[in-house]
């Protein structure tokens, strides 16, 4: 689109990286579009940055809690965590290099996050925070990357580190609804 009077955009670059396996040989390529977070203005692009992280007293008491009680313990590490936030201020963005459509006087407008984006983290947060809500989640008041839900003899605990969960549960049929029905919202 064109560039919005009064506005300014921010600047890209792609990021290029070989991923080898354990034998040294290539096993893909991959291509990440980053936006350079310095050409962002306070205000402007963004207004609040926030990464989600559990405080490491409660990441121990909740594994202390899952030993003494045997409960099941699972990690997941969400892919392309900061491109499934959805942006709140309006920003534009330069057209990535190796894509030009209808001049230089044209931008993209992002409606979801990118990488580099220093809001990024914190719409994130957002979506997940809404996702754990609808599913009766509560979160914790003492650390607020805690969540918490009971339903009868079900206990479960989710602890988020940025794009990091661990999630705590005496039912393990629960536990793998809950990550199958999170990984569904992603898509």
């Amino acid at each position: 689109m064109p560039l919005p009077k009064g506005k300014k955009p921010i600047s890209c670059k792609w990021v290029f990286k070989i991923k080898h396996g354990v034998d040294g040989e290539v096993k893909r390529y991959k291509a990440r579009l980053v936006a350079r977070v310095f050409t962002q203005t306070f205000g402007v692009d963004y207004n609040e940055t926030f990464a989600p992280i559990a405080k490491f007293v409660s990441i121990r008491c909740i594994l202390a809690l899952a030993a003494i009680e045997d409960m099941e313990i699972h990690q997941m590490d969400v892919k392309t965590t900061f491109l499934n936030g959805d942006l709140e201020e309006e920003v534009y963005m330069e057209q990535p290099e190796g894509f030009t459509h209808e001049g230089e006087h044209f931008v993209c407008k992002l409606h979801k996050s990118l990488y580099g984006l220093k809001q990024s983290p914190r719409a994130w947060n957002q979506k997940l925070d809404a996702f754990l809500e609808s599913i009766e989640f509560t979160r914790s008041d003492a650390d607020f990357n805690v969540y918490v839900a009971q339903v009868e003899d079900v206990k479960f605990f989710i602890v988020i580190y940025v794009d990091d969960l661990i999630l705590v549960c005496n039912n393990k049929d629960k536990l793998l609804q809950v990550k199958r029905n999170f990984l569904e919202s992603l898509k």
